[in-house]
């Protein structure tokens, strides 16, 4: 009986690991996304659960003025080892950076507000650890309304595409959880803690809409940073106290002149209005950009204009 050459042992061995080299990735890359996904799938069902608690004991029918004062009760019905406010947000995440869904490098401790999840929320987000030591960043809107009790509060497997005709399966939830939202780190420190970039899910994964990309819940403009457009018509000092419970500042005139002569190009900034400035005309007056002519006007501290709020 005749055995193999080295030669063709070799070459057999080569032929191996091409192939190897080949299937492997694929093969450890769809055992993590498993993993992943079913870490995802068990943060979002206790969460869910907890809100379903909630509802059965009354507590999910109204409104809380806070995160805060949402996560008092919730956490009755979830177990939690570990809480953090808004100035210790990164105390209850497992890095102090990530990388977000534009593929930048964001500080978690900057995460303090919806608008830093880039949601249309100013309230507060809470830091939790629960007690399998998945970390979240939740935050309660208390403008998206209550929830009824006949909204089932329940975890639903949806289909995401990623690309070459492929999808994946990820968690999501009904709009009886429209009032929260929240990141998570379903590896804890472990790499690459990257949001989805191009197709590509990553470890960091949001209940429905939740992102740490810019943290801007409005207009990002380069040489400004991040415009909100509050919608509101507000007195001078209302104007400023707003701005300030956002975490941002009334632009001084330049500022506002400047972001006038981008309106033509732009068109999620306002096209025209009296907007205030914080610079002060007077005793009783203040400078007001008019975006119809990007001209400025004094009108007074107790008439009612529009309010832009800038910040990072």
């Amino acid at each position: 009986m005749q055995g193999f050459t080295l030669a063709e042992v070799l070459i057999t061995l080569g032929i191996i690991g091409v192939v190897a080299a080949i299937t492997l990735p694929a093969l450890i890359e769809n055992v993590t996304e498993r993993k992943n996904s079913e870490r995802h799938a068990n943060i979002v069902y206790k969460v869910t659960q907890a809100m379903e608690m909630m509802k059965v004991h009354g507590e999910l029918g109204r409104r809380y003025d806070t995160t805060e004062a949402f996560v008092d009760e919730l956490q009755k019905y979830l177990k939690i080892s570990k809480r953090c406010d808004a100035n210790h947000i990164a105390d209850c995440w497992p890095t102090d950076k990530v990388t977000d869904g534009d593929g930048n490098e964001f500080e978690v401790s900057k995460a303090k507000t919806g608008k830093n999840l880039s949601l249309q929320s100013s309230t507060n987000n809470v830091g939790l650890i629960l007690g399998d030591g998945a970390s979240i960043i939740l935050n309660y809107n208390p403008d998206s309304g209550i929830v009824d009790e006949t909204d089932a509060i329940v975890a639903v497997k949806k289909s995401l595409p990623v690309g070459g005709g492929r999808s994946k399966e990820f968690v999501y939830t009904s709009n009886a959880t429209a009032s929260i939202d929240f990141v998570t780190d379903v590896n804890g420190s472990a790499a690459p803690n990257a949001e989805t970039s191009n197709n590509v899910y990553h470890d960091i994964r949001n209940l429905t809409a939740a992102r740490f990309t810019k943290g801007c819940a409005g207009t990002e403009l380069s040489g400004i940073g991040c415009v909100v457009n509050t919608g509101q018509k507000l007195t001078w000092q209302a104007a400023k106290n707003k701005c300030t419970s956002l975490g941002m500042t009334l632009p001084d005139v330049g500022t506002l002149k400047n972001i006038a002569a981008q309106k033509a190009s732009n068109p999620n900034l306002p096209q025209s209005g009296w907007f205030f400035s914080s610079s002060e005309d007077g005793p009783y007056g203040a400078s007001c950009v008019v975006f119809d002519t990007g001209g400025v006007m004094r009108d007074g501290r107790l008439n009612l204009d529009w309010v832009l709020c800038v910040g990072e």
